[in-house]
């Protein structure tokens, strides 16, 4: 698992990644300042950059090589999407599982802790500066892709910042009995969603096991918005936001795009591209469940089974009933060409 901290200068990210580190049996803690403070140093240097994430990723490559390490917390200053992304990338073939986070505080608080730091006046000075413009820039950033999704630290210590990530990674699988509320909430939802984005919406679905009667469930509320391209979502991340979604970016998302809302979190959003196959096999799959009820029984044992075996493992629990999906897919197309 590698874990990235993002934050302005001055948040806290080093207290916290080593808080974070020490949760795991195992981890390495990279400090991307100190691991990039190279001279000469220059703000905006796409080379020193670059170098910085090839050097963080022979580190995270030797440590797994070498050291027999697989958890990892970086934390660094990341000002655009485009930069995390970078990053995140770079790493994935190292592992697949892999959180951003950004954290987040009112201004009184970052200042105080800044100058709580002990500093001389003028480097003082140069933070409470910095870190002024970070915000700013890191807020605009988020309007347009992913930053790491957000953990306000205002009234936390590093410890408790560190727990609740923590646990949002170790959200439990938790099934429960098929609640009819779900087809009402979906339908509240969807209307929300379409007046915020519009015509960049084509389609709006409830797809996923609360869309299927009868079926146990996460009460996890999944909803599929099709737009006319994939690069259409950088439009819909703002008006998301406002309705409480949080994008991530996760690198194995190559034609669809992933949104969650709350913690513990209520509902899933994905973004596909009208025609797609990711769209066609969600749909298919909801429906013969839907039309079968051997298969549906069949999907809800499957599943009960996995929660037991993968409960504070989400990631592994949805990975394991890939086959059955696409069993149960190609099943429905093969019956429907008959």
């Amino acid at each position: 698992m590698i874990i990235l901290i993002n934050g302005p200068c001055g948040i806290g990210k080093t207290s916290v990644s080593w808080e974070l580190a020490a949760l795991f049996e195992r981890a390495v803690m990279l400090d991307g300042d100190y691991i990039g403070a190279v001279h000469p140093f220059e703000i905006y240097d796409d080379a020193r950059i670059d170098y910085l994430y090839r050097t963080l990723h022979h580190l995270v490559a030797w440590h797994v090589e070498q050291g027999d390490y697989h958890n990892f917390v970086i934390n660094y200053v990341f000002e655009s999407p485009a930069s995390l992304a970078t990053l995140r990338h770079m790493l994935s073939d190292l592992d697949d599982v892999i959180y951003a986070f950004r954290l987040v505080a009112s201004d009184e608080v970052i200042a105080a802790r800044i100058r709580g730091r002990g500093e001389d006046e003028a480097d003082t000075a140069w933070h409470l500066a910095r870190y002024k413009e970070l915000v700013a820039i890191q807020e605009a950033a988020a309007q347009r892709g992913d930053m790491g999704f957000v953990v306000d630290t205002s009234v936390l210590d590093a410890r408790e910042v560190a727990a609740a990530i923590w646990q949002n990674i170790h959200e439990e699988v938790e099934l429960v009995p098929y609640d009819p509320v779900w087809a009402e909430a979906y339908e509240q939802e969807r209307a929300q969603i379409a007046a915020a984005l519009g015509d960049l919406a084509v389609a709006v679905h409830h797809i996923g096991s609360t869309a299927v009667p009868g079926l146990d469930a996460k009460p996890v509320i999944d909803i599929m918005v099709v737009v006319r391209r994939l690069e259409d979502t950088a439009e819909c991340i703002a008006p998301l936001q406002e309705l409480g979604y949080s994008f991530i970016d996760y690198p194995q998302n190559v034609d669809r795009r992933f949104f969650r809302k709350g913690f513990p979190r209520t509902h899933h959003l994905h973004i596909v591209a009208s025609g797609s196959q990711t769209l066609a096999d969600h749909v298919d799959f909801r429906d013969a469940l839907r039309a079968n009820p051997a298969l549906r029984q069949a999907y809800q044992d499957l599943k009960h089974t996995l929660a037991e075996q993968f409960r504070d493992d989400r990631a592994t629990y949805s990975e394991k009933k890939g086959s059955f999906i696409a069993e149960v897919v190609a099943g429905s197309r093969a019956k429907g060409r008959d």
